[in-house]
Parts: structure tokens; sequence; C-alpha cells
């Protein structure tokens, strides 16, 4: 059994999605202590929960101390049995992306289209990748590995009460190495705008949308800048921007609208932080990197980003005691490959 450090480096959730997903991708088992020991609430949450569960679902495992607020669990994985569909649902409003991030890396091992409905959670987060992210930056990035995941938004979920339903479909049967470190001069970029119906009254995702246009045009860096902008079905009232830079590139940037925040402020960070993205002439953003060391771990490649994060540095400790392997991190110019 391989025991992990929750408390690690970062020390927080993201060690249990990857150690779960990859406990049931090669069928070692797994205890992890200290669990989230370096957040405000350690232990478990509603939406690791969640995502143990669904993993376990996939490949028969057995688990223990899988409750809200457990510092310490155990996770036994069995074979996949088959399993085409997968229900997932969330209670709260918790990130739905973050439920997906074990899922897709327990998928890799699995040779037939896998569908995944989750009901509940929250389509944007304030400490989360959007689903609208995922779509647009996450999934076209693993597309560069042979990952083919489409996320399909059914009902947008927001802060207090989630309610989304999101619709997923994987398939692994073409994985390839990738070397994701080219940048592009004159790339594009491109976004989506989103609030719920009853903010469209006061034109929510249209003024963040264009408080992003502006700061992007300001700046000079991108000639254009369209936007989608979308008023969405919710349980809840909410909004968000998602931004990303096209081409070869998989750079993204997002804000989160919040009670007493302009919506022009909500466009402008994600402008702000899809520019400092840019600037750093990388082929990865910082967010996306760590979220990315699974699928170079399987598939092989090099990935050249913005920064590398604790996150980043915490994922590679966590991959590297499941798999024979040894990653190469170039502080100086960013890049992070497998070690030959």
């Amino acid at each position: 059994m391989i025991v992990i450090n929750g408390g690690y480096h970062e020390g927080g959730g993201q060690i249990v999605r990857t150690a779960v997903g990859l406990s049931a991708l090669t069928g070692k088992e797994i205890r992890i202590d200290n669990i989230r020991a370096k957040r405000p609430k350690p232990g478990l949450s509603f939406q690791h929960v969640c995502a143990v569960n669904a993993v376990a679902q996939m490949c028969s495992a057995r688990t223990k101390g899988v409750f809200v607020g457990s510092k310490s669990m155990e996770f036994l994985p069995g074979k996949y049995a088959g399993l085409k569909k997968i229900k997932v649902k969330i209670p709260t409003a918790g990130s739905i992306g973050l439920v997906l991030q074990p899922l897709i890396i327990a998928a890799l091992g699995v040779k037939e289209k896998i569908i995944i409905e989750i009901e509940g959670g929250a389509s944007f987060g304030k400490w989360a990748p959007p689903v609208t992210y995922i779509q647009n930056v996450f999934c076209r990035a693993i597309s560069a590995f042979g990952c083919d995941v489409k996320v399909e938004v059914l009902r947008h979920g927001f802060y207090p009460k989630g309610g989304g339903l999101t619709h997923v479909e994987i398939d692994m049967r073409d994985l390839k190495r990738a070397d994701l470190v080219s940048f592009c001069e004159n790339a594009g970029v491109s976004g989506v705008s989103v609030a719920s119906h009853d903010l469209e009254r006061r034109d929510v995702a249209r003024r963040q949308a264009r408080s992003a246009k502006k700061i992007i045009h300001d700046a000079g860096v991108f000639e254009r800048a369209p936007i989608d902008t979308r008023y969405v079905n919710s349980v809840s009232a909410g909004s968000g921007i998602v931004l990303r830079i096209g081409g070869n590139m998989f750079l993204g940037a997002s804000s989160v609208g919040e009670v007493g925040k302009r919506a022009e402020d909500v466009g402008g960070d994600a402008a702000f932080e899809l520019i400092e993205e840019y600037k750093m002439k990388a082929c990865v953003d910082k967010y996306l990197c760590d979220q990315l060391i699974p699928f170079l771990a399987i598939c092989g490649g090099s990935i050249k980003t913005s920064e590398i994060t604790k996150h980043t540095e915490t994922n590679i400790w966590v991959v590297e005691k499941f798999m024979e392997l040894a990653f190469c991190v170039n502080i100086e110019n960013k890049i992070v490959s497998l070690r030959t």
C-alpha cells in the first residue's frame, strides 16, 4: 500500500484527486493521511467525497474513511468492470471541474467510451477551474495527448446552491506523446461571459465582457477579443468569465462574480491575468500545468509553462509515487518533461 502525506508541500485537495485517480489507473492501494492539512478546513469536503466515490464506482473499489471532515482515508481499487455510464451527485456548490479531475485520470486506462452525468455542483467557483475553462482550455490541452473529452453544460450552477447539470464523454483509445512548448506571437484570444438570467436586467454578462475587451484592446497585445455573452438558467444568481488564447497554446484565465464585486472588475481580473500569462511566452498557463502532469507521465512529452507552482511540484511528487519514472523540471526555462 502506498502511504501519502496529504499535508505535503501545497497540502490541498489536489493530492487526494490525483492519488485516487492514479490508484484506480494503476491498481495500487493507497492510504492518505493529513488530508488537506494546510487548508482552513482540513479533511475531505463534499466535493472530495463525491469525487472519490465516483472513481470507486468506476473501478469497483473499496474505501475507508471517505466522509466529510475525514483526515485519513484508504482507497483499494478493483478492476474496471465495464461500467460505461457513471452518475455523480454533488449536493452542494462544490466544483464540478474538480470532481471531474480524478475521473478523467482514472479513465486513462479504459479503452472504451465512458459517459459521466454530474447532477449538482457549481460550474463557476472561486478557487476552482470553471467548467467553461475545462471545456475550452483543459480539454483542448489533453486532446494533444490523444484524450478525447467532451464536456457539455446542460445547466450552470453558482454558489451557494450549485444545482449544475453536466454531461461528459471520455474516450482514451488514441493516447500519444505531446510537446506543449511552442509560443505563437500572433495567437487569437476569445472568451465566454456567463450570468444567470436574474442578472440580465443589470447587464452583468455584457459588462464583464466589455470590460475584458477594453483592457485587452488597451494593452495592445491582441487585435481582437471576441467574447460570447450568455444568460443562463440556474438555481442561484451568479456570473463568471473565462478567456483563452487559442492556436497551439493553452493559456486561460477566469474570474467569478461575487456579492459586492462590480461586473467590470470581474471581467478586468480575467483580462489582466490572461495578459500576464501571454507576456510570459509560455504554451501552458500556470493553473493548467499541474493538471497535465498525470497525462505527461502516461503519454510522454514536455510542457513549457508560465510558472512552476507548488501545485505542479506537489502533483509531480504524487505521480512519482505511483510510477517508475522521474520528472525533469527546468526552473529557469519553466519546462517540465520526463527524465530520460
